[in-house]
């Protein structure tokens, strides 16, 4: 096995699930983070709030946070113990950790259309980064928001897909930075191009900064850090929180294109991790080779040069990834002191705990497990993502150990604003999870990806591919990392069957109406 997890010891306490899930001896590493230079070192420690506006709660303001690639494991409260992310563990430690949140379809664009229509992708129709806006008969976030009377803000990376005739998709106002490198709405002119227009440099300049870089798409940030796109989209949404700019009830989503390729964060935030030994991923040499046929085309994804030149000289291989993770986790520690500005304002207002904080990521990255880069498989480190939601006044704070996922965020949203819930969402409300840390929504959760459906239980995750005529079941009890694939393992025929049988009928067709690019 090539590389091991960290299981630190956590100040929120841990379950059966995790316990047995151990990611990784203990290894030191958070005595060693902190000893190091934060990057975060400006974001509010302190858990006073300011003093309360004294509005009425029916209608609470929302500050929805959201990233790109950061799984589950990137909570430090529940996961990696030496990330430096002061902000989110103040979040944290004073709301509630889902322990098992799940992105409903780990690919940004369908992760995405899940967050604003409360939908699987079967419904709504996106199962890749293709595509266009969601249909018209279906209601979204933002619009029945604004129906109840909020203001909506964005700020930052959306990647929805909106029509020409729609630029702002039910948005009251859109500062729009929906591209890092030559990803997201390509040929689109948005505000953060234009900011750096004025500045003289476009996006091909850091983008062949990290093709030419010695590890592809990794590298310090060269120029001035408020030139950084999660530095614009925490510094727009800082003004505008300042400015006083925000009309109760307001909704503002605040969406950072980080810690996704490329990894650039500031050389400050980088150098702590460089210098740690991390996590490197579990796998073994031909694990693909034992997996569905799908996971060797995600393999060279995104960016393929990197497998590629593991491929070249697999000596090379820890190298690579360390480099990876060490931007990956620099990124994170970046974009955490951006929001500990926009939270540090708000507390100066008086109106943190007015309002309910949400942070989630439309989907994680394996970043070296199972031979993988990126995202777009049901693996623990591409499916499970953060979900930690702040409000004092109606949200004890601690884990939730029960089952809940993206296509569940829309409804809960919608209930926590005190609004109407469409029939068109198929997600649950987590109203009861959220203020009662012992409840169960849900006893599974269903992950549709490229027109691949998974099922994952307390036990067991089975994932069945249609169209190659392939699956994967695991063993989550003896098999924590998801390696041995025991889907035509005879042992197991019991499970998959039934397992199989619940994802046909939860599935409206089978196989799913889906065709795979580049096939």
């Amino acid at each position: 096995m090539v590389g091991d997890e960290v299981n630190q010891q956590v100040d929120l306490p841990m379950d059966p699930v995790t316990s047995r899930r151990a990611f990784l001896h203990r290894a030191g590493l958070g005595a060693l983070a902190l000893s190091l230079a934060r990057c975060t070192s400006d974001a509010p420690g302190s858990s006073e709030s300011g003093t309360r506006s004294g509005r009425s709660p029916d209608r609470p303001n929302i500050l929805f946070v959201t990233t790109d690639y950061q799984s589950g494991m990137d909570v430090p409260a529940i996961g990696h113990r030496f990330l430096d992310m002061p902000t989110l563990d103040r979040l944290s430690r004073e709301g509630a950790v889902f322990r098992r949140h799940y992105s409903t379809a780990p690919i940004c664009v369908p992760a995405r259309n899940t967050w604003i229509t409360g939908q699987y992708p079967h419904t709504h129709g996106k199962w890749e980064n293709i595509g266009g806006w969601v249909p018209e008969t279906s209601p979204v976030l933002m619009t029945e928001l604004g129906a109840h009377g909020y203001q909506t803000t964005a700020v930052g990376k959306l990647h929805l897909g909106f029509p020409d005739d729609e630029p702002l998709g039910g948005f009251d106002r859109w500062v729009s930075a929906d591209r890092k490198g030559n990803f997201g709405a390509a040929g689109q002119q948005d505000d953060y191009a234009a900011f750096l227009a004025e500045r003289g440099l476009v996006r091909d300049d850091y983008l062949r900064m990290g093709v030419e870089a010695p590890t592809p798409h990794v590298y310090d940030w060269a120029w001035d850090e408020s030139w950084h796109i999660d530095h614009y989209v925490g510094a727009r949404a800082l003004e505008i929180v300042e400015r006083g700019e925000l009309r109760e009830p307001w909704f503002l989503w605040v969406s950072f294109n980080g810690p996704h390729n490329p990894w650039d964060p500031p050389a400050r935030c980088s150098a702590p991790y460089k210098e740690m030994e991390l996590p490197l991923g579990h796998t073994f040499p031909g694990e693909l080779d034992t997996k569905p046929t799908d996971h060797t085309r995600l393999r060279f994804n995104y960016t393929g040069d990197i497998p590629r030149l593991i491929d070249s000289d697999y000596r090379r291989r820890d190298q690579i990834i360390h480099a990876i993770r060490a931007g990956h986790y620099g990124n994170l520690s970046f974009i955490d002191e951006q929001m500990g500005r926009v939270i540090g304002a708000l507390e100066r207002r008086g109106e943190l705990d007015d309002t309910i904080v949400l942070w989630t990521s439309d989907h994680g990255s394996h970043l070296g497990d199972h031979d993988l880069i990126h995202k777009g498989t049901h693996y623990d480190l591409s499916a499970r993502v953060p979900f930690v939601v702040r409000h004092p006044a109606s949200i004890p704070p601690g884990v939730r150990d029960g089952f809940s996922a993206h296509v569940d965020l829309m409804p809960t949203i919608l209930s926590l604003a005190g609004a109407p819930l469409p029939e068109t969402m198929e997600g649950r409300d987590l109203a009861a999870l959220l203020t009662n840390a012992e409840a169960s929504v849900q006893d599974e959760v269903i992950i549709e990806v490229r027109g691949n459906v998974s099922i994952v239980t307390d036990r067991w995750k089975l994932g069945l591919y249609p169209h190659d005529g392939e699956g994967d079941l695991y063993d989550l009890d003896d098999d924590p990392f998801e390696l041995i694939n025991r889907f035509e393992d005879g042992d197991y025929a019991d499970v998959r069957e039934e397992l199989s049988e619940r994802i046909r009928e939860f599935s409206p067709v089978w196989p799913p109406a889906f065709s795979v690019v580049g096939r």
